[in-house]
C-alpha cells in the first residue's frame, strides 16, 4: 500500500472514530438518556468483563501448574485489589504485570 493511501486511510479512521466518540455528548447534551441508556450503563460493562474472562480462560489447561497459575494469579489480583481500591486501572495494571512476570518465570 502505497504511504499516502495509508496516510488517508488512517486520517478516515481516526475522523470516524471522533465522530462515534462525539455522537453520545451531541445526542444527550440537550436532554436526558432514556431507560434503556441507564440499563445499558448498568448491566454492559460486567457483562463484558464476563465475556473478557471467558475469552482469557479458554485455552487453559490444568494438566499442570505452569499452564493455569499465571491466568489464575492475575485474575486473583484483579478481583481482590478491584474490591479493596475501587479503581480499574490499577486491578488491570498490577494483574498484567503479576501475569507477564509469572509467564516469564513459570
Amino acid at each position: 500500500m502505497p504511504v499516502s493511501k495509508a496516510v488517508i486511510v488512517s486520517l478516515l479512521i481516526g475522523l470516524i472514530v471522533f465522530g462515534e466518540r462525539l455522537f453520545p455528548f451531541a445526542i444527550f447534551s440537550k436532554r436526558k438518556p432514556g431507560k434503556l441508556i441507564h440499563i445499558f450503563e448498568r448491566y454492559i460493562p460486567p457483562l463484558v468483563m464476563i465475556g473478557l474472562l471467558i475469552y482469557s480462560l479458554r485455552d487453559v489447561r490444568f494438566s499442570s501448574l505452569v499452564q493455569w497459575v499465571p491466568q489464575i494469579s492475575a485474575i486473583t489480583f484483579t478481583i481482590v485489589t478491584y474490591l479493596w481500591k475501587k479503581n480499574s486501572l490499577v486491578s488491570i495494571f498490577g494483574a498484567t504485570i503479576i501475569y507477564m512476570i509469572l509467564i516469564r518465570i513459570m
